[in-house]
């Protein structure tokens, strides 16, 4: 393959990060993984539900201030870097039956609708790098774009791993820069047309187009990021990793009811429209679980709620002598949350309560840890590392002597995907996505549980055109414990 060396000089920090993703958007760059492996041919509109809000990083807790922070980026020096640039359109892959993909379409001769097993795949990774809004005069990277730069680093150290496992991927990166416009543009280039797989983008309007564009072409099209469940219908090529808002409250309801009963659980909202809609969730959850289909979760709706009027009356659903379980699906705002929960200390005396919340929670400033801790608040969540964990622990070591910086959330998340993503196409060739429900795995992350969605209005669940989309269903449950957030049991 051809390969150009940067002549540029050694950079450092942010400014290597800039030069680092405008070399690669200028010349429509690719990693290309060699080791190509040897493989064998394998042959009603829903009605728009709530969507979760994103949900990014964590707070530590740092012993000598004796306050929880926010993780911040270390830079170090970095080596002299040489970049190796290869077109994908030059080289075309061959599968392992010998069918060529041509230079003009991207697709093998035999276009048969079957899974393709090939030598090597294409990979188009979409994600908002605004190196349009690189600052010259001080060296520095836009902040929205550390989102996807630390992404884009995590996949890299993937792509070192997939290539050691034989797995042979040719990679386009490319910059939506966050507009609808360089979107739709970028859908018309090569290296979109010709991909077997598609990683992003972010913003959901954007999302959008490159679903309905995928829909149509027939290429699967990867989620990272959106956790919302109307981007596209009736889509069997999309494919979501975060789990939506009703499958974290049918997690939450499952881990409720693995320890107590139905006459325990309280659900909270404010008399609100989006947050009384949340309450069916949870009681349709409970009603698949209980062996009577009769009871139900109680409901407390608080009304005429505001922070100059924060009194709520909470004693009457506190059950004496027994544990008490409030569960509140709200997020939005923050005043709210703190109010209910100092008042429920104040109220539940020596009676056991618990409490379950949103993701969100993890990032309020204004609330005491001391009521996470009192009030036993558990959360749910689509992305908790282990930080103990060796392969947690050597995969930060490795990326910070690799790029200087400690790994992001978004860092492990590009990762965990590009790996798992990356093996399917290698193991299920160019349809990976109709045996992504028998292929649960366990990464650094979460654990990816695919199950398939099908329209309301669908009867025969098996057949493929059927399918509104696949959806990551895993949610991990985090307790609050010796003031750190865990995996709860």
């Amino acid at each position: 393959m051809t390969s150009v060396q940067n002549l540029l000089p050694q950079l450092n920090g942010n400014r290597f990060i800039l030069f680092f993703l405008c070399l690669f958007f200028m010349v429509s760059s690719c990693d290309a993984l060699r080791k190509a492996q040897s493989t064998d041919t394998v042959n009603n509109p829903k009605k728009e539900k709530e969507e979760l809000d994103e949900i990014q990083g964590q707070r530590k807790y740092n012993p000598e201030t004796g306050e929880y922070e926010y993780s911040t980026e270390v830079v170090s020096e970095m080596d002299t870097v040489k970049w190796k640039v290869n077109s994908p359109s030059d080289y075309p892959p061959i599968n392992s039956e010998g069918k060529v993909y041509t230079k003009e379409t991207g697709q093998p001769t035999n276009t048969s609708g079957e899974s393709i097993r090939l030598g090597s795949y294409n990979v188009a990774i979409m994600l908002p790098f605004l190196t349009d809004k690189f600052n010259y005069d001080y060296g520095t990277v836009d902040p929205k774009s550390e989102l996807a730069i630390n992404y884009y680093f995590g996949c890299k150290m993937a792509f070192d791993e997939l290539s050691r496992e034989g797995v042979n991927l040719n990679v386009s990166v490319l910059d939506t820069k966050a507009d609808e416009g360089e979107v739709r543009s970028l859908l018309g280039r090569s290296d979109v047309m010709n991909a077997n797989m598609l990683i992003g983008p972010v913003k959901k309007s954007n999302l959008k187009i490159v679903a309905d564009w995928a829909k149509q072409n027939k290429k699967p099209l990867i989620s990272p990021i959106s956790a919302s469940s109307s981007v596209t219908s009736d889509n069997p090529y999309y494919i979501q990793v975060a789990p939506s808002l009703e499958s974290h409250c049918k997690a939450i309801t499952q881990h409720v009811r693995k320890q107590y009963a139905t006459d325990q659980v309280v659900l909270v909202v404010r008399n609100k429209k989006a947050e009384t809609a949340r309450l069916r969730y949870f009681q349709e959850a409970n009603y698949e679980i209980s062996a009577s289909k009769i009871q139900r979760f109680k409901e407390f709706i608080i009304n005429n709620y505001s922070a100059d009027n924060a009194e709520i009356d909470i004693l009457p659903h506190i059950i004496q002598g027994d544990t008490t379980v409030f569960v509140l699906p709200s997020w939005s705002n923050e005043s709210f949350i703190y109010s209910f929960l100092r008042q429920l200390e104040l109220v539940k005396g020596r009676n056991h309560v618990v409490v379950y919340g949103m993701p969100q929670w993890m990032e309020y400033k204004k609330v005491s840890f001391d009521y996470f801790e009192k009030l036993n608040v558990h959360v749910s969540t689509n992305n908790f590392v282990n930080r103990n964990n060796y392969e947690a622990k050597e995969f930060r070591k490795n990326f910070f002597n690799k790029y200087g910086s400690i790994p992001s959330n978004d860092a492990y998340l590009g990762y965990d995907v590009m790996r798992y993503f990356g093996r399917q196409l290698a193991k299920n060739g160019t349809r990976f996505q109709e045996t992504l429900d028998v292929n649960n795995e366990n990464y650094l992350h979460t654990r990816f549980e695919f199950q398939r969605e099908v329209p309301s209005s669908g009867v025969n669940v098996e057949n493929y055109s059927l399918t509104d989309r696949f959806e990551n269903k895993y949610v991990n449950i985090l307790e609050f414990k010796n003031y750190e957030f865990q995996l709860a049991e």
